[in-house]
């Protein structure tokens, strides 16, 4: 019975990991417009304002969640690059100072300011979709051809404007390039340490990446190399461990001499015969 029990549940984890993140951001959408249009032909506004409540309790509580989930293993990631630290000093296969990777250091500002402006399209599009036909489009009703909308067609008009302002966003998104994985990992832009070393445990980062109240310092290997961009003067390197910070799981490490980067990570982590020759 127990068995069958665990059989089930693994079931059910297989398949919700199957799930798509567009998917599943569509699908919750779908349901809060739901419950929102239910409430609002109700016309109960406390309900409103307690399901308002209850919505903004959820995002928070589930912020706290990953937050209390993540800082233990940023906490372990300090101790071990520590310890690499301690037994790999005088074992440094590579390493760039913030001198180094200063010159190169401008296309990384320019990528994260790119990405700002992403950020900000993808926020505002959806947002004056919902505001111009849920608030805009009333008002234009009402004052300019004295139409007073009925609380079931303000229902409908709110469905139709929240099912537009996501579809929105989706088509903006997928426009952009920006995955709903990062988004919701926090990993759009890849993390480029401007002082790094390497060692055979894996690439230190001096100074620290610095998060609230800890600091993460080392990409364990193995790994596998995803990219190299010779003119822009970057490698880029997935960490195959499994305790791994989100944050650091993809790294950019900017240097003048790619090919010796190259040839040092070689040793250490996987790099697919197109890449180690483009």
């Amino acid at each position: 019975m127990k068995a069958i029990k665990g059989f089930k549940r693994l079931h059910k984890k297989s398949i919700s990991m199957r799930i798509p993140p567009d998917l599943k951001q569509v699908l919750l959408s779908v349901a809060s417009i739901s419950v929102f249009a239910i409430l609002l032909i109700l016309g109960k506004t406390f309900l409103i304002w307690i399901y308002i409540g209850l919505t903004f309790a959820v995002i928070f509580g589930y912020s706290i969640y990953r937050t209390s989930k993540t800082i233990p293993v940023f906490k372990e990631n300090g101790k071990e690059a520590a310890q690499i630290k301690k037994d790999y000093k005088d074992k440094v296969l590579f390493r760039q100072t913030a001198k180094d990777t200063q010159p190169f250091m401008a296309d990384y500002e320019m990528e994260r300011l790119q990405l700002s402006k992403k950020m900000l399209i993808l926020m505002m599009v959806p947002f004056v979709v919902l505001i111009a036909l849920y608030i805009a489009l009333p008002a234009v009703l009402r004052f300019a051809f004295h139409i007073v909308l009925s609380r079931l067609q303000i229902t409908e008009l709110y469905v139709a404007s929240a099912l537009a302002s996501v579809g929105a966003s989706l088509l903006v998104r997928r426009r952009l390039g920006l995955s709903a994985a990062s988004l919701s990992s926090g990993t759009q832009i890849v993390y480029a340490p401007r002082a790094y070393y390497i060692t055979p445990k894996g690439v230190i980062f001096d100074p620290p990446m610095r998060v609230p109240n800890v600091e993460v310092s080392v990409l364990k290997f193995p790994a596998r190399v995803k990219r190299v961009e010779r003119e822009r003067k970057f490698i880029e390197l997935e960490s195959l461990a499994d305790d791994v910070p989100a944050q650091i799981k993809l790294v950019r490490l900017y240097t003048k001499d790619v090919d010796r980067l190259l040839s040092v990570l070689k040793s250490h982590a996987e790099v697919e015969e197109q890449l180690a020759t483009a």
